[in-house]
């Protein structure tokens, strides 16, 4: 299927929809194809208050604020505030578990990507951290704390909502592919 030109893709350098109304998505690992029936913005989307104590970590913290309704696919990235300050406090790395609380994202053969205070200021828009989470699939982070302080704070995503419905086209027909969970890349 030819993609029209108002398809961005997934990781674009501008933090506009992925998808328009009428668009296909194919999820990933699940090999389902969708319509986009609507398109909402999500100005900011703030995650419930994280305290992490000194030199420690925060295991599986489930992060319902990004959950999506029934039927509902949400794309979010982690912006730098304007100005002074990151999006991730100095000194605090998460690691992104989508799918269960043993499916950790971002693995490679020997070592696991991560989010840190540096992470949202790779490219132009933060697109680094941008997540796809469709309905309420289990989606944690583990929150280590590297300082020698306790750290509170909260994570501000922003993006867009897709109501989706089911199509009947295959995935690979799809004008975007989006990972929604932990998807094994051996073998492929």
């Amino acid at each position: 299927m030819s993609t029209p030109d108002r398809v961005n893709r997934p990781y674009n350098d501008d933090l506009e929809p992925a998808l328009y109304v009428g668009a296909t998505v194919a999820l990933q690992p699940e090999e389902e194809s969708y319509y986009v029936n609507a398109l909402e913005v999500l100005p900011t989307v703030e995650t419930q208050e994280f305290t992490v104590p000194a030199n420690s970590t925060l295991d599986e913290q489930e992060i319902r604020s990004l959950y999506g309704q029934s039927g509902v696919l949400v794309q979010v990235r982690l912006p730098d505030p304007d100005g002074e300050g990151s999006a991730i406090p100095e000194g605090v790395r998460v690691e992104v578990n989508q799918g269960g609380e043993e499916s950790p994202r971002f693995n490679i053969k020997n070592s696991r990507g991560f989010l840190d205070s540096d992470t949202p200021s790779y490219g132009d828009a933060a697109q680094q951290t941008e997540l796809y989470q469709y309905e309420d699939e289990d989606l944690f982070f583990d929150i280590e704390n590297t300082t020698a302080e306790e750290i509170t704070f909260t994570l501000k995503y922003t993006g867009w909502a897709y109501d989706l419905r089911p199509d009947d086209s295959r995935p690979t027909d799809a004008d975007v592919v989006v990972l929604t969970e932990r998807k094994s890349l051996r073998g492929l």
